[in-house]
């Protein structure tokens, strides 16, 4: 038999080493020697070439193997004996629930990718970025969509309305770079139909729900109070945080509720707070900055749940952008027609 040192991506804690023990013992011809998170490796033998088998294995336990190499039999018994008790976390996740991966952790950077290979990987459509690029093309053609929707309603229904060119039609256009942006990061992170680790569950909870509510939450404040503002910039970022949360079971969703709980409230109050000063300008900045947090979660998924690789994994232009129109529409509308309650930009 062959012994072989697996170095794995996610791995930091004793629920984490029981998660991958248990999915790769069930493979036949295989061994496991020893595993430890602490130095996020494990030591097997196999019958033959198991290489795959052992990727897919630690794959479906919600990790990811960053090096697989050959090492020499005689090592055999210097690793045998290397086991949990290296790691000085603990159990620091582990949970009741129906998916094993639900006891995952935070993970390590093992394989970093920087934004620079990103870019020019998207730019010349190397094959292992082709899905990412289509996600930023469905983006670029989303957005493109909302943009000539706005202009026709501006044309044709809106531009009678009081106040709207310079207080309403700013805040929609804003609306509009708001949705495609979390469509997008959600498509992204749905795309890899794979467990996840608690910790990326309860980051992608916490992320998604709160840059949604802070969004939401500030322009549904400006342009309809802070008690609507808050309440449904809350609920939205709410069920965005749930929705994003949810693989790292109840942990996630506590994450997300939170999020939203806190980011809701605060966009509506800096809204009403600012009124009084450049406040589209404010928004601007806000909404920016949240893009690039959302822009930063695509590229923590990357870095521990590697590409999306498949072209396939991503849904079509057609669902992301009938995705992004629907909500769009019902947040413009919220903005338009929704109820109001106390000081509103543009009066």
């Amino acid at each position: 038999m062959q012994l072989y040192e697996v170095k794995i991506s996610g791995m930091t804690c004793a629920s984490c080493e029981r998660i991958i023990t248990k999915y790769v013992s069930k493979l036949d011809d295989v061994t496991l020697l020893s595993i430890s998170s602490a130095k996020g490796r494990m030591f097997i033998k196999t019958e033959g070439d198991k290489r795959a088998e052992i990727e897919k294995a630690v794959e479906d336990a919600g990790y990811r193997v960053t090096d697989y190499t050959a090492r020499d039999s005689a090592e055999s018994s210097a690793h045998s004996g290397e086991q949990a008790t290296e790691n000085k976390a603990g159990d620091c996740c582990s949970k009741p629930g129906k998916k094993d991966t639900d006891a995952s952790c935070s993970s390590d950077s093992a394989a970093l990718v920087s934004f620079k290979s990103i870019f020019y990987g998207i730019l010349d459509n190397k094959p292992e970025w082709i899905a990412e690029r289509r996600i930023l093309v469905h983006s670029i053609g989303s957005l493109l969509a909302l943009g000539l929707l706005l202009a026709f309603l501006n044309a044709g229904v809106w531009h009678a309305l009081p106040n709207f060119s310079t207080a309403m039609l700013p805040l929609l256009e804003l609306a509009a770079v708001s949705v495609v942006a979390i469509v997008a990061a959600g498509y992204h992170f749905a795309s890899y139909h794979k467990p996840i680790s608690c910790s990326i569950g309860m980051m992608e909870g916490m992320t998604f729900g709160m840059m949604t509510g802070f969004m939401v939450g500030a322009l549904l404040g400006a342009s309809s109070g802070m008690f609507w503002g808050s309440v449904l910039g809350m609920l939205i970022g709410c069920v965005a945080g749930v929705w994003a949360g949810r693989p790292s079971g109840v942990m996630g969703i506590m994450e997300g509720l939170m999020a939203g709980v806190m980011s809701g409230t605060m966009g509506a109050m800096l809204s009403v707070m600012l009124l009084a000063e450049p406040l589209v300008i404010f928004l601007t900045l806000l909404i920016a900055l949240c893009v690039i947090i959302l822009m930063a979660l695509v590229y923590m998924q990357i870095q521990e749940l590697g590409t999306v690789d498949k072209a396939a994994s991503v849904a079509p232009f057609s669902s992301m952008a009938s995705t992004s129109l629907i909500f769009f529409v019902f947040l413009s509308f919220l903005m338009v027609y929704g109820p109001k309650s106390g000081l509103l930009f543009g009066g």
